[in-house]
């Protein structure tokens, strides 16, 4: 098995969160975060620290380059400027060759907007954080 690389990932979105995704065209960096929580169990005269697994979140934040054809580029910024309340759907490809490394959820895009400088390329800073259960594996 060979290393992958930027160049067999894709990342996918939905405003509707019906599952049928567009592709962003242009993704500079994408991070995807996955946590449980430690919750202490340890009790009175124990020694050591024991812990049992909490609750899981997951959240993520990406940069994306600016391209006015770009639908979906399009929506995730619209998804913030929208007053809507419905969940959007991420999908995260680690490998477009394969449906292994697809990990997919809800999300609520919380944060984006433009970074304009002299001499670069637009860019859209993206945060997410995901509404219940990933799907998908690594």
């Amino acid at each position: 098995m060979a290393v992958r690389t930027g160049a067999t990932a894709q990342l996918g979105f939905s405003a509707s969160g019906t599952g049928t995704y567009t592709t962003i065209a242009k993704v500079r960096d994408i991070t995807l975060n996955i946590n449980r929580d430690a919750l202490e169990t340890t009790g009175i005269g124990e020694n050591d620290r024991t812990y049992a697994y909490g609750i899981r979140g997951t959240s993520g934040s990406g940069t994306l380059l600016y391209d006015p054809v770009d639908s979906g580029t399009a929506a995730i910024i619209n998804q913030v400027l929208d007053e809507t309340e419905a969940l959007s759907t991420i999908q995260l490809k680690l490998d477009t060759g394969s449906t292994a490394g697809t990990i997919s959820g809800s999300v609520l895009i919380t944060a984006t907007g433009a970074s304009v400088s002299v001499g670069d390329l637009i860019t859209v800073p993206i945060s997410f954080t995901m509404s219940g259960k990933p799907t998908g594996s690594f």
